[in-house]
């Protein structure tokens, strides 16, 4: 069974993208402007800059070592 929440790749485009003297190519959704994380493929952007705060989030690390949100077992345990 598909997961309804991924994308197929035939929706999506490459585009070269050029921001602030930089150059990637990332991915477009077919149809739209909206752009797609080249690396994760699992977030979704309206600007550019916004794409670029995200490839910069994964270049330092901060996607993969960001802790969730606690649960209601640990905040009990801790009062």
């Amino acid at each position: 069974m598909e997961d309804n929440l991924s994308i197929n790749e035939k929706d999506l485009i490459e585009a070269e993208i050029n921001y602030k003297g930089s150059k990637i190519i990332a991915y477009k959704l077919k149809g739209t402007s909206i752009l797609v994380c080249p690396i994760c493929k699992l977030s979704y952007f309206y600007s550019e800059a916004d794409l670029f705060n995200h490839l910069i989030a994964h270049a330092k690390g901060f996607i993969e070592k960001r802790r969730g949100t606690p649960s209601k077992i640990y905040r009990k345990k801790e009062e």
